[in-house]
Formats: C-alpha cells, sequence, structure tokens
C-alpha cells in the first residue's frame, strides 16, 4: 500500500550560507560525499513523487558551533530565519526544527521563546553532542526545562562522536557511529532520570533509533543492577515507548523488526533523511518501507501520517 499524503519528519536543508558556514571552518564536504545540491524546488520534486503532502524540514550535522559562541548565536537564528521563512510561505507543505545556539544555555533559552513565540516553528532540533558533551549533559538541563514548560517536540539527530577517535579508523563516520550516538542519547536521557522528571518533552529519534531497538532488552536487564535505577522507575522499555521514532534509512524487515518489537506503533513516523541521501536512495527505503508486512494497513496510515498529525495539530485535515 502506498500513500500520497505523508508527513516526514526527517528532511533536511543545505542552503549556501550553511555550506559557507562549514568552509570557514574546514569542512568542505558531508560526512560521506561532497555537498548535495539542494533547493526547496527540488525538495518538493521529491515530495511530489513520494506522496508526501508536509515535510518537516532541520538542519543537521555538524551543527552551528564551530567555537564562537557569537558566531554560533548569529548562525542559529539566520538558519532559524530561513526556517520560519519557508514554512510561512508554503504552511501546507513545510514545517521546521530549529537549531538552538548551544553550548550557550542562555541564549538557547532567549532563542526558545523566539522559535515559539515569534516564528512559530513546529519544534527544536539537537544534535547528539556539543561542545565534547552529550546534549543529555547535566550542564544543558535549563534548556530541557523550558522545553519540557512548552511541552516541546525535540528531533534528535546523530552527529559525530565527541572526543578522540582511534588512530588509522576511516569507517564513515554515519555509517556505524550515527546509530551510535543516537542510542546513547537515548539512553542518557533515560537513565540520568531526565525523561521522568521532564515528562512532556516529544522526543523524536532518528534512523528508527539507531541502535536501541537491539539494545533495548539488554538495557532492561540492567533496570536494577545499576546505581541509576531509581532514577528511571518504570523501567528502561517503559521509557523507550515513551519516543517517538522515524523510518529514515530504515526501509528493510529487520530494523523495523526491531523497532516494531519494543516501539509503540503510535509512534513510528514516516523520514526520508532527503537530501544527505540522494533522490534514488530516499525512493528505495521508502518502496522498502510500503513493502514492510509488520504494520496493519491501521498502522500503515498511522505510520505515514497520523502520527505525525498527533504530534503536529496544525497540520490535522
Amino acid at each position: 500500500m502506498t500513500h500520497q499524503n505523508r508527513i516526514d519528519v526527517h528532511h533536511h536543508v543545505l542552503p549556501e550560507f550553511y555550506k559557507d558556514a562549514q568552509r570557514a571552518v574546514g569542512i568542505t564536504a558531508a560526512a560521506y560525499r561532497a555537498f548535495p545540491d539542494w533547493s526547496v524546488e527540488k525538495s518538493l520534486a521529491l515530495m511530489d513523487h513520494q506522496g508526501i503532502a508536509t515535510t518537516i524540514l532541520s538542519f543537521t550535522s555538524p551543527g552551528v558551533y564551530f567555537g564562537d559562541l557569537a558566531r554560533t548565536r548569529a548562525l542559529t537564528r539566520q538558519c532559524n530565519d530561513f526556517l520560519a521563512e519557508i514554512a510561512h510561505r508554503r504552511p501546507d507543505r513545510f514545517g521546521g526544527f530549529a537549531f538552538l545556539p548551544l553550548p550557550d544555555v542562555d541564549a538557547a533559552l532567549e532563542e526558545i521563546a523566539r522559535i515559539f513565540d515569534v516564528l512559530e516553528l513546529d519544534g527544536v532540533c539537537l544534535l547528539t553532542s556539543v561542545n565534547e558533551r552529550y546534549v543529555s549533559h547535566a550542564s544543558f538541563r535549563p534548556v530541557f526545562e523550558e522545553l519540557n514548560r512548552r511541552k516541546a517536540v525535540v528531533f534528535i539527530h546523530p552527529c559525530y562522536p565527541p572526543g578522540q577517535e582511534a588512530r588509522d579508523y576511516n569507517i564513515p563516520r554515519m555509517m556505524i557511529d550515527y546509530p551510535f550516538e543516537t542510542t546513547k542519547v537515548a539512553a542518557d536521557l533515560i537513565m540520568s532520570g531526565l525523561m521522568e522528571e521532564l515528562p512532556d518533552i516529544r522526543f523524536i529519534l532518528s534512523h528508527a533509533g539507531g541502535t536501541l531497538p537491539m539494545l533495548a532488552h539488554r538495557m532492561s536487564i540492567f533496570d536494577k543492577l545499576t546505581p541509576h535505577g531509581s532514577k528511571y522507575p518504570l523501567g528502561a522499555l517503559a521509557y523507550i515507548r515513551r519516543f517517538w521514532f522515524d523510518t529514515a534509512l530504515s526501509g528493510h524487515p529487520a530494523p523495523l523488526d526491531a523497532l516494531r518489537a519494543f516501539a509503540d506503533p503510535a509512534r513510528i513516523m514516516f523520514g526520508t533523511d532527503y537530501p544527505y541521501v540522494t533522490e534514488d536512495v530516499a525512493k528505495a527505503e521508502t518502496a522498502g518501507l510500503d513493502a514492510y508486512q509488520g504494520f496493519s494497513d491501521a498502522e500503515r496510515r498511522m505510520v505515514a501520517r497520523g502520527n505525525a498529525e498527533a504530534l503536529f495539530s496544525r497540520l490535522r485535515r
């Protein structure tokens, strides 16, 4: 069964000013290939071909922090203004997950107010780490407290691991490291007690949760065997089921079966990861999702659109 009214919650933008910001600090390509050629028109063409009614656009790795906090604040505003302009021009086709100027917590709190009260974007995108710390680190707790107060949607997207890499390790980091980075942050959101203490944040995990579905049972084994157990009293599996998950780059029975085993089907949503994957890859992954036999017809409709409508009320028909 194919769908002609999908909502894509994992769809990126890559305007020239953001490429220039990366080139200025020596980043001259994406994780595994040259910067893709992106435009609003190219996104719309893919959307029309794949039956995507609306996409929630986002910037992604490597983020906006390159060591200069003033530049981080300015680049964050430029990125978020760009998303808002697209979303306001075509609210039927586009929304946006805004960046925050982390690690500047005070500036992030100011930007949260602008994102929701002025720009009226749909949520925020947090990369898994910034300035050598995972975004779930206690130093960022005031940001999460404000996001919880606003019942915000928070899209967690992986980036390069913090710290030093092993010598002579040349496997592209988005192939192996990205899924593990998502998993590490998800585990820390649970085991730090953040999800217990701040239950009103709606977290979306990229790429079917990374390796979390494969490790969920392993995590549950240790629920009562570590000093952290009191911080997530319901057990790891209960909190895992509170996450939302997108299907980007997961159009195969193996990852979908693993996800389906632990995730609430009401919290799985469609995603493409375009343009950081080519049109052909996005189309093939969508076809794989459509061919998957593990969803009922009702669940297919939920994944294609209904679950996203539950998060983004403005998109309800």
